[in-house]
């Protein structure tokens, strides 16, 4: 469940990008991608647990027309949770019958929280309009259709490790496309640029319109929540080929390190209260 509430203020940054999304975490990747228009999205995590919630949510989609139908999936009552069992059972079909079992138990274990939480991207706006895959119709209506097509690929993996980032990049390269968009949240804040990290995403194809989305805590001085909606996170945008290219720099051993450079550079705006974007290399 994700914990961050504003995507909304990455959207001017995301629209009509099209090309190739890598995305860690839940249901907010779904929003992102459909925003930027992405033709195909891999979803990577360590947490088999979100691989399996990914997987889950992709069958139920695909068996739901609307916003409300996905949502009524996760109803309480004996005869709904029947029909979601019998669709999971035929979506998931393809997965090992343990990866399947622990998925359905996951589901049946979660029920009530998975649909409080989804309830509560069912309504989020922003004045008249739904700002969330779930929200506004054409934002789901648009990840169905990557459902249906093939397009949205869950993965069990590292940001740090040596084969699935690897795999991503060479598969974006195979079909001639570019990572337009590589969300990490916050997942900076757990590790080091180590060099297979570095390697990792240096290998992704890029190009200057490529962007990569990171959420920073208020806690770290300098980098202020929004507030409105979401007292927690700061919402940055930085061109893929500057990230790739300041992972070059050894220097930049880590986040904290990248970006205290970077703002002694001045090469960060504050563009809005908790929204901070680095000037695209020259």
């Amino acid at each position: 469940m994700s914990n961050e509430y504003r995507h909304d203020l990455w959207f001017p940054y995301l629209r009509g990008l099209g090309g190739v999304y890598v995305g860690v975490a839940s249901d907010q990747n779904y929003t992102l991608m459909a925003v930027a228009g992405s033709e195909i999205g891999y979803l990577i995590d360590l947490d088999r647990q979100v691989v399996h919630l990914h997987r889950v949510y992709m069958a139920l989609i695909a068996a739901s027309e609307d916003p409300d139908g996905f949502l009524g999936r996760f109803g309480a009552s004996a005869a709904v949770r029947r029909e979601t069992r019998g669709l999971l059972e035929a979506g998931l079909s393809d997965m090992s019958e343990r990866d399947r079992a622990a998925a359905l138990e996951f589901v049946e274990t979660n029920r009530e929280a998975l649909y409080e939480y989804l309830k509560a991207v069912r309504n989020t706006r922003r004045g008249e309009q739904g700002v969330t895959w779930l929200a506004d119709p054409a934002l789901y209506q648009y990840i169905r259709q990557m459902v249906a097509g093939g397009r949205l690929r869950p993965i069990n993996g590292n940001l740090a490790g040596k084969t699935a980032m690897a795999t991503i990049a060479a598969g974006a390269r195979a079909l001639g496309q570019t990572v337009k968009l590589l969300y990490l949240s916050n997942a900076e804040e757990y590790l080091y640029y180590t060099p297979d990290f570095v390697a990792n995403v240096r290998g992704l194809p890029a190009d200057p319109k490529s962007v990569v989305l990171r959420t920073i805590h208020d806690r770290f001085e300098g980098w202020e929540s929004c507030g409105d909606g979401d007292r927690r996170w700061n919402y940055q945008v930085q061109p893929l080929v500057d990230f790739q290219a300041r992972l070059g720099e050894r220097k930049n051993t880590a986040r904290t390190a990248m970006l205290a450079r970077a703002n002694e550079e001045r090469v960060i705006d504050r563009v809005a209260r908790g929204v901070s974007v680095f000037k695209s290399p020259p």
